[in-house]
């Protein structure tokens, strides 16, 4: 039961399959309730008892006319039980009546006992019967249509006979209002020895009969009970439409900040979902975009101030040597000893700046080579001791006593752990200790480096990695550098396929390179 509610809140297709299906049940139901009382009486005309009686007594006379030539003392004595005055008129009738007339017939009707008549009386007879008892008129007619025998009261001498057969295929519907149709049936027939028709023509009876009819108003209720349903279901899903529709005239309008409703877990409900990711990553894009802006800002801003500085120094000294503004040659020496410390310095910047550019941009082609990292790193602390000394502090390593050997560039690398020990030596708090610790596990080795420094915001520790940030606030600061060296850093460290990633707390903040062991050979 839990995955068809979750199937159904999940799929948009399904709800509307479901409404639906509510919305005919409920038509069905208001429409069978409201049938009785909607109910007319409608009185109409049945023939169908006429018309069978008709065709029975046809058939009736189809069957005598064949007696008539098969068995005719079989068919007078039928007729003389049936009927008493048949029996009355014919039965031992005189002879003397019948005398001249070839086609007289004489039956016996047992001991003494004859019927006399002749075969056009006996065939007047059946004619007529009939139409005393249904009110018939009966026609015996030759293959043209001309009438040899007629029931009384027809004066007709001659019919269609294509008509009369026309007339004949026609069906009577059983029911109908208060019209009285004429039935017709043909039936061909043999007197003595000749091809006849025998038409037998008459009015149907009817019987009235009531039928109670619903009409067309409980189908137009329940219409209107569909409609009326399924803009009820479907409502709280059309608001839901309508919702993502202003909020996308209002994200369209550019803010970004606006989010649509998330109502449901459906088709629908993913839209919204995916407009207001949309919505998220554009604004995060475009607030990217203005950090590459301020960022491009700075970046011009931070390389003029620190090409210009040592620039402006070598110019100075310079221009005291080129105006002999120097007492002896250990002044002039001096000034050229600091104009080329100045751009040296100046050179630094701008092979920094350059290596960046290339490492940024995949610019740089790597030679790796099998080294160990914990030797490389022990070397690298003994020449930057003499520098910590220098700012009173002490680095504390806790390095593998086993060679850590892994495939990278060792120049790269080395200029990368030296970025990383240099800044560590820069901005520690003196006096005070750089820990830097090395372990290796299954996947990677990891490095970190660790050391006390002054009080820093998430925005400084956040941005500890971008080009040309510095964290003091001046550059004019005495703590020299561009601010490209953790830049440098992670550029390299990811070339290799590794991580770095900064932590800060309580004043301590440590810098943690990760390099994945499949680099081995």
């Amino acid at each position: 039961m839990d995955k068809l509610v979750h199937l159904v809140k999940t799929s948009l297709r399904i709800q509307v399959i479901l409404a639906f299906a509510l919305c005919i049940l409920a038509s069905t139901l208001v429409g069978l309730i409201a049938s009785p009382f909607f109910v007319n009486e409608d009185r109409r005309l049945d023939f169908t008892e006429g018309v069978v009686s008709i065709d029975e007594s046809g058939r009736e006379l189809e069957r005598q006319f064949n007696q008539m030539n098969q068995d005719i003392n079989g068919l007078v004595i039928e007729l003389g039980d049936e009927d008493p005055a048949f029996k009355k008129k014919f039965l031992n009738r005189s002879v003397s009546s019948l005398e001249g007339n070839e086609n007289w017939i004489a039956v016996p009707n047992g001991p003494g006992s004859v019927y006399h008549l002749t075969s056009p009386e006996l065939i007047q007879y059946l004619i007529n019967t009939p139409k005393q008892q249904d009110n018939l008129k009966v026609l015996i007619t030759q293959l043209d249509g001309e009438i040899s025998y007629k029931t009384t009261g027809v004066s007709e001498t001659k019919v269609d006979i294509s008509k009369v057969m026309t007339d004949a295929k026609k069906t009577l519907v059983g029911k109908d209002h208060n019209e009285h149709p004429t039935v017709t049936r043909l039936f061909p027939i043999t007197i003595d020895g000749g091809k006849n028709y025998l038409i037998v023509t008459g009015f149907p009876k009817s019987t009235a009969v009531y039928i109670k009819e619903t009409g067309v108003t409980p189908y137009l209720l329940g219409l209107v009970t569909f409609i009326l349903c399924f803009y009820l279901i479907t409502k709280w899903k059309m608001k839901e439409i309508e919702e993502i529709a202003l909020g996308l005239m209002e994200i369209a309008k550019g803010n970004l900040h606006y989010r649509i409703r998330e109502k449901s877990r459906d088709e629908v409900g993913s839209l919204a979902t995916n407009i207001n990711y949309m919505a998220s990553e554009l604004n995060e894009m475009i607030e990217r975009q203005r950090q590459a802006e301020k960022l491009k800002d700075e970046l011009i801003t931070n390389v003029s101030h620190d090409l210009r500085t040592p620039l402006t120094s070598i110019m100075g000294y310079l221009r005291l040597v080129k105006d002999h503004q120097f007492n002896n040659q250990a002044q002039l020496d001096e000034y050229v000893d600091i104009a080329y410390g100045k751009s040296e310095q100046l050179k630094k910047l701008i092979e920094d700046l350059f290596d960046f550019t290339r490492l940024t941009y995949q610019g740089v082609q790597f030679k790796k080579e099998k080294v160990s990292l914990n030797q490389m790193i022990r070397q690298l602390i003994d020449e930057l001791d003499p520098i910590a000394n220098d700012n009173q502090v002490t680095f504390r390593v806790d390095l593998p006593k086993e060679q850590v050997l892994m495939d990278v560039d060792p120049n790269q690398i080395v200029r990368a752990l030296e970025n990383v020990l240099t800044n560590a030596i820069k901005y520690s708090t003196p006096p005070g200790d750089i820990h830097v610790n090395m372990y290796k596990n299954k996947h990677s080795v990891q490095i970190s480096v660790s050391n006390p420094c002054e009080s820093l915001s998430e925005e400084e520790v956040t941005r500890l990695f971008d080009r040309f940030y510095r964290v003091d606030a001046s550059r004019s600061s005495n703590k020299s550098g561009a601010g490209l060296g953790l830049a440098i850093t992670k550029s390299i460290i990811e070339l290799h396929q590794g991580t770095i990633h900064v932590d800060y707390k309580n004043q301590v903040i440590q810098l943690t390179i990760n390099l994945p062991l499949h680099e081995v050979n």
